[in-house]
């Protein structure tokens, strides 16, 4: 079996369980409200295993104050990583507002979004650049261009497949490979949406369709509602056992997506 890099799991989920997170609040918040809650979470991830650590930064820019926001956050995890032999990469989400004509925002809106994004990681010491769960392959490229243009540190880019193995907007797996190729990105992937039964499909097209290094972050199966919370029905073994026939494959980075936590990092690691 190849070598390859232990990514970290979820962080919405996991500060919902502890407490300090309500259903539909975002995560980001909490690196002004409760730094400490998020440290301890990404804490648990390198004590887990994690190679990689992904800052609290998701959906910063919902937030007034996501400059604030997005430099804690990056602050936080690089002092939780001291002490590890861990990377910090700075998490950069889908646009709260999306592209026109669904949304209002325009390419050039767009693009100074992402690169505000991205000078803010560099700055407080961000060492990759992380863009996940991507859905709009225009947006996606806005988004590493930006990356592309204003850092040199790697970019890694996830985009989330439906079981159609085709995003909501309607992307599809080989077309993903070959504009994020062209566009420059260090590594590719898929993230969110599945478990990782459903996922080793996508992750067997996707290595027919690209020679970069690969990423592959389900979740922990398909998420239910059982008295009001929101439950994940994959227990950490056999999301484990079900990525080692991912990891044979040959991909390069595997963690976990929502409904995960350092459990299912452990088992993980454990596993393979």
């Amino acid at each position: 079996m190849k070598k390859f890099t232990l990514l970290d799991g979820a962080m919405g989920t996991s500060l919902q369980q502890s407490g300090k997170l309500s259903v539909g609040e975002n995560p980001s918040k909490l690196n002004i409200e409760s730094p400490d809650t998020v440290a301890s979470v990404h804490r648990a991830y390198l004590q887990a295993g994690s190679d990689i650590i992904i800052t609290n930064t998701f959906a910063a820019t919902a937030l007034p104050n996501f400059e604030e926001i997005i430099a804690s956050g990056v602050k936080i995890a690089k002092l939780a990583a001291q002490g590890f032999n861990a990377k910090v990469a700075l998490n950069i989400g889908p646009l709260q507002n999306s592209l026109e004509p669904l949304g209002t925002n325009d390419e050039t809106k767009a693009y100074e979004i992402f690169k505000k994004q991205v000078e803010i990681g560099v700055k407080n010491g961000a060492d990759i650049i992380y863009i996940e769960t991507m859905t709009d392959l225009n947006e996606t490229k806005i988004a590493v261009t930006a990356a592309k243009e204003n850092c040199r540190l790697p970019i890694f880019c996830t985009m989330t497949f439906e079981e159609s193995l085709r995003t909501f907007m309607g992307v599809d797996i080989p077309t993903m490979a070959e504009t994020l190729e062209k566009a420059g990105t260090s590594a590719i992937g898929i993230n969110c949406s599945v478990g990782p039964e459903k996922m080793f499909e996508m992750a067997s097209q996707l290595k027919q369709h690209t020679n970069l290094p690969i990423i592959i972050k389900p979740n922990a199966g398909l998420p239910t509602v059982e008295n009001g919370e929101i439950v994940y029905n994959v227990t950490p073994e056999e999301f484990a056992n079900e990525m080692k026939r991912i990891v044979e494959l040959g991909v390069d980075f595997i963690g976990g997506c929502c409904g995960t936590n350092p459990t299912f990092i452990a088992a993980l690691k454990q596993a393979v």
